[in-house]
């Protein structure tokens, strides 16, 4: 497992909030974002609807800071703005 326990990545308005996270975490795991459910388990839909976050961030009311957490083979505390995701990864 790679050293680093957090990082923080911005992403434009050309990505969807949930590929901005699944490309964080692989990132943080040096993994290519396809490769995570294979080699951590983590499948987005399992853990929350990917259309509802994504329309959290595409609404001009309700664009807002959302935190989750993602339990998979690994623990992921995610934070998302409009901007930057932040994830950290329990040791």
């Amino acid at each position: 497992m790679p050293g680093a326990t957090r990082i923080e990545r911005e992403y434009g308005p050309d990505t969807a909030p949930t590929v901005a996270v699944l490309e964080t975490i692989a990132a943080l795991e040096d993994v290519d974002a396809t490769t995570l459910g294979d080699e951590f388990g983590l499948v987005l839909h399992d853990h929350l609807d990917p259309a509802a976050l994504d329309a959290m961030f595409t609404s001009e009311f309700t664009r807002a800071s959302v935190s989750v957490t993602i339990e998979a083979a690994v623990t992921y505390d995610v934070t998302i703005t409009p901007e930057c995701v932040t994830v950290d990864r329990d040791a």
